[in-house]
């Protein structure tokens, strides 16, 4: 009797560890043998984009529908979404997660404050590395981040924009990530040249044509997603449409 009871706890006890380790198993399996697509939304919450927010948190959630039905008709795709959300402070969703799952709680997020856009993209370059871990070093993985703002760097603390250039350049050497900007009423290179970007993977648009903007974005990374496929990955956006001023 003793024994059995001694088994019994043993048992329990394996149950309990094998517990603890499933949410990280899962985490490092999402999109498991599957050509992953990391999409990050740098999204800008400052008090400026309060005149489109209500459309912007619409169009989003639609493109993550949209990018959804992009995974379904490739199926051996893995679309894994994330965010930050910045103004003078950064918030970024818990964990990586599938399209099919994804979901953000815009009660928690709102317009108001700075513009810390350097922050935003260079924390954004340390989050994806630490929640991809090994994902990224997997043959067909890659990073598409788009940055969505309406403003001029103000309020970064950490990074400055030689900081960042020198973090863009040295992603894109590796041939696995592309950074895509967007401009919401501004000129998105004035915004981007202490980034050197010039007009590379950028467009310009006024905010009243936001939905369309975004709409742009979903065929391009659907367009993406194909290439892969073929073996003659997509490498520039945005040349076969024009929203700019």
């Amino acid at each position: 009797m003793k024994n059995l009871f001694k088994k019994l706890l043993n048992k329990k006890e394996t149950m309990k560890n094998e517990d603890k380790r499933k949410p990280q198993e899962t985490q490092n399996q999402i999109g498991a043998s599957k050509k992953k697509t990391y999409y990050h939304l740098v999204l800008d919450r400052s008090g400026s984009m309060n005149s489109c927010w209500q459309e912007a948190t619409q169009v989003i959630n639609r493109q993550i529908k949209y990018l959804t039905r992009i995974q379904a008709e490739n199926p051996d795709t893995a679309i894994i979404f994330s965010l930050c959300a910045f103004n003078q402070v950064l918030r970024f969703s818990e964990e990586l997660m599938n399209v099919e799952t994804a979901k953000i709680d815009w009660t928690t997020i709102f317009p108001d404050g700075m513009t810390a856009l350097f922050d935003a993209i260079g924390k954004s370059i340390e989050f994806v590395k630490e929640k991809a871990e090994e994902g990224l070093n997997e043959n067909d993985s890659d990073v598409v981040m788009l940055v969505l703002t309406d403003g001029h760097e103000n309020a970064s603390k950490t990074h400055s924009g030689m900081n960042v250039k020198e973090m863009i350049q040295a992603c894109e050497r590796s041939e696995k990530w592309n950074f895509l900007f967007l401009g919401a009423g501004l000129d998105v290179s004035e915004v981007t040249r202490d980034l050197d970007r010039g007009n590379k993977n950028s467009m310009s648009f006024e905010k009243a044509k936001l939905a369309s903007a975004m709409g742009m974005v979903s065929e391009e990374l659907n367009e993406f997603v194909k290439s892969k496929n073929t073996g003659n990955k997509k490498r520039n956006f945005f040349d076969d449409g024009d929203l700019s001023f």
